[in-house]
């Protein structure tokens, strides 16, 4: 055979090509392991670890007002952000990852970067896979977006407390087994905590919104009035709709309501407003202006 300009054996050109596949491989890895370093590590790497950091603080102070939430039924709920279990073994658990990411290139030794390199050229492979499964199209920007995406990195816990009883996970199962006011403030106290603590990242003269349609539907009257006093412990502004809530309750300091009538067919609606002080009720003639307003159809 003809082999760089010799004539040499077929089993000597076989050698050879072995050997420069090899050379190939191992340059390739350390080519990868340089991108890791400069791009993972250092430049990207600084961007996930204040992102990590960020939610890590949200989650925390979600936890502390959830968990100071005293209501008359003495639930209370938490919540946590675990990391992830590796999937295979040239993987890393997130939590191992985290850490490794959050230390100055400078600092981390061959073993370390070489454990993230595999980390990462294990994920890249699983996610152009992913991508082919979904007839997507396997394009870098794809991969790299599903691979960097740090919070597929760590799940959300929801756990609650009974007075005298041991923190457990707010599990489907357990979760049915709340009574219909329980099961309120299972879904709504995250939210309102979460949007919350968001909020406080805003500046001093943020108004703090929400709104809700057919709030609190399903929700007898004892809870609802123990949902309206979360909103308002938590100072929340709010439009709330509904066919049937009021909201003049006495965990309410004050409340606009507008109710919205259509007479039969007509092409028009007419609004009436009311005002509610924190003790009753009463009938507005004007149109002063209020923090909070309630919609009833």
């Amino acid at each position: 055979m003809e082999y760089k300009g010799q004539r040499v054996s077929p089993y000597f050109v076989f050698t050879s090509l072995e050997k420069e596949l090899e050379d190939q491989k191992g340059w390739l890895d350390e080519q990868d392991r340089q991108l890791y370093e400069d791009i993972i590590v250092n430049t990207v790497g600084v961007i996930l670890r204040n992102r990590i950091k960020r939610a890590e603080k949200w989650v925390s102070e979600m936890d502390k007002i959830m968990e100071s939430r005293d209501n008359s039924s003495g639930l209370t709920f938490s919540i946590a952000w675990k990391p992830l279990t590796a999937e295979s073994e040239q993987e890393l658990d997130t939590k191992d990852l985290v850490k490794l990411l959050q230390r100055n290139s400078k600092f981390l030794n061959e073993e370390d970067l070489n454990r993230i390199t595999k980390h990462f050229q294990s994920r890249i492979e699983k996610a152009k896979e992913l991508i082919q499964l979904r007839n997507e199209g396997s394009t870098l920007h794809q991969v790299l977006k599903e691979v960097l995406d740090y919070r597929k990195w760590f799940t959300f816990v929801l756990s609650f407390k009974r007075v005298n009883e041991p923190k457990r996970e707010l599990t489907n199962n357990a979760f049915f087994k709340f009574s219909g006011g329980e099961k309120a403030m299972a879904m709504y106290i995250p939210l309102f905590t979460a949007a919350y603590s968001r909020y406080k990242e805003a500046g001093a003269m943020a108004p703090y919104i929400i709104s809700l349609d057919e709030a609190f539907a399903g929700v007898d009257e004892n809870n609802i009035r123990d949902m309206f006093e979360v909103v308002e412990q938590l100072g929340f502004n709010y439009i709330m709709n509904s066919q049937a809530l009021w909201g003049d309750y006495d965990t309410i300091s004050s409340l606009s309501i507008c109710e919205l009538v259509r007479p039969k067919n007509a092409d028009f609606v007419t609004v009436i407003r009311y005002q509610w002080d924190g003790k009753q009720r009463t009938f507005v003639a004007d149109d002063e202006p209020a923090q909070e307003l309630v919609i009833h159809e």
